[in-house]
């Protein structure tokens, strides 16, 4: 009988652990079910079962982790409060008058929503249902509307309330406030970058995106006016934050708590809403602290294995260039993102890069952002990302074909400010290092 060692144990387990994901496992079972049967392999079965009762619940018994919850219901209450629309319509009225100025708003729009929701598919989901009928409407070329719905959607991913960088910080025991406002200038460079490419377009082709009729300053300035709560909630969270005011998880609570407020004061909410807005929030938490739980199971296996350490030792003993590996772990992940969920595989890969990544001198807020990035490029890359499935649903008649080709010029304006992060790492630095 072959007697595994528990290096070649954790290796197996990995395999089969990315084999369950292709066909379909939920991430949190294929991730507690083959990290316990890799450590019994490794430890034998008591072992294992001590760590099946005390991992779940220390995995997730953590003061940090209650700006999850926090951060998705002020989502959810921001999308059911119907506040996307205010900012869309600010948006529009300041810049529909220009060439492709609705393509414009609805990258303003998403990257402003953003900034109170935290999720990428929810920020496609709400922007598609406001953004998409106006874009079809005044004669938007359809593919450039999807796509710019769908890539702009994605920024939510970047700008806090990120719920990505506050899993990535909680993966790598990195600041979680440092994580969240390292968010703000990548999330604004991101934007600007889709709008350059879009005003380019346009200038070249001005049937993509005609101008429309202009609205006068007063329904500008009334626009304006109605975004306040929004404003308001930026101010909690990345003011709070960056002035230390409040720890991240007193801005996310108190955060959640006013625009929980606004929204019955000024009648944007009620019981069906609130129900709807804390379903909504239990529902997604359960599923992330779930998968949370399992990936701790699954990450005591790797390291009872020492596929880490080992790995990056020999990494850098083969003395490549920084940049060189730098690049081929870009490369894995882009590729991974076009076939698994990249929440799922954050928690696979990351305890086994994130030593590396150190090893090499890097520092591990920029290598956060930059990870978040590839999160944002998965979403819109075919045939896995999940914003092209949520805007051929919210776009009437639209096709794949349709989706993936609006999807495409962003894929490559994503990839060209990926490789600015990688340059210019003060780009992403100077605001969370300013915070020390």
């Amino acid at each position: 009988m072959i007697e595994l060692t528990p290096w070649a144990i954790g290796w197996i387990c990995i395999a089969v652990v990315f084999v369950l994901l292709i066909i379909g496992i939920p991430v949190a079972i294929a991730l507690a079910v083959v990290g316990f049967l890799g450590f019994w392999a490794i430890n034998g079965l008591e072992p294992a079962l001590g760590i099946i009762a005390l991992v779940p619940y220390s995995s997730v018994s953590v003061y940090a982790l209650s700006v999850i919850p926090f951060f998705i219901l002020m989502g959810n209450v921001a999308y059911h409060g119907g506040f996307g629309a205010d900012i869309f319509r600010m948006a529009q009225n300041w810049l529909a008058r220009i060439p492709g100025g609705l393509a414009h708003a609805t990258v303003v729009g998403c990257a402003v929503f953003g900034a109170i929701c935290g999720s990428g598919l929810a920020g496609a989901a709400t922007m598609g249902r406001i953004a998409i009928p106006e874009l079809f409407k005044h004669g938007y070329d359809r593919a450039l509307s999807i796509g710019t719905v769908a890539a702009s959607g994605t920024l939510a991913q970047m700008i806090p309330p990120s719920v990505l960088m506050v899993v990535y910080a909680l993966i790598t025991n990195q600041s979680v406030g440092k994580m969240l406002i390292a968010g703000i200038v990548p999330g604004i460079l991101t934007a600007t970058s889709y709008s350059l490419m879009i005003a380019l377009r346009i200038k070249r082709n001005p049937e993509l995106g005609p101008a429309i009729a202009s609205v006068s300053m007063a329904d500008r300035m009334q626009s304006t006016r109605d975004i306040w709560p929004i404003l308001i909630l930026i101010v909690i969270v990345v003011g709070g934050i960056y002035t230390g005011l409040f720890t991240p998880t007193e801005a996310a609570g108190v955060a959640a708590s006013v625009i929980l407020l606004l929204g019955f004061v000024l009648r944007r909410m009620n019981y069906r809403k609130l129900i709807d807005s804390v379903t909504e929030t239990m529902r997604v938490n359960a599923m992330l602290f779930l998968i949370m739980a399992a990936a701790n199971i699954f990450g005591v296996v790797l390291a009872t294995s020492r596929i880490p350490n080992t790995l990056s030792d020999v990494i850098t003993q083969l003395d490549l260039p920084p940049f060189l590996v730098l690049c081929g772990i870009m490369g894995m992940y882009l590729v991974l993102g076009t076939f698994f969920d990249m929440l799922a595989a954050m928690f696979i890969t990351l305890p086994i890069i994130f030593p590396l990544v150190i090893k090499l001198g890097y520092d591990p807020i920029w290598f956060g952002v930059l990870i978040v990035h590839l999160c944002q490029v998965a979403l819109i890359t075919p045939p896995y990302g999940l914003n092209l499935f949520i805007l051929k649903s919210v776009a009437p008649n639209a096709t794949m074909r349709e989706v993936i080709r609006g999807a495409t010029w962003f894929i490559l304006m994503d990839v060209i400010v990926l490789i600015i992060y990688m340059v210019f790492p003060q780009v992403i630095l100077f605001l969370p290092h300013s915070m020390d």
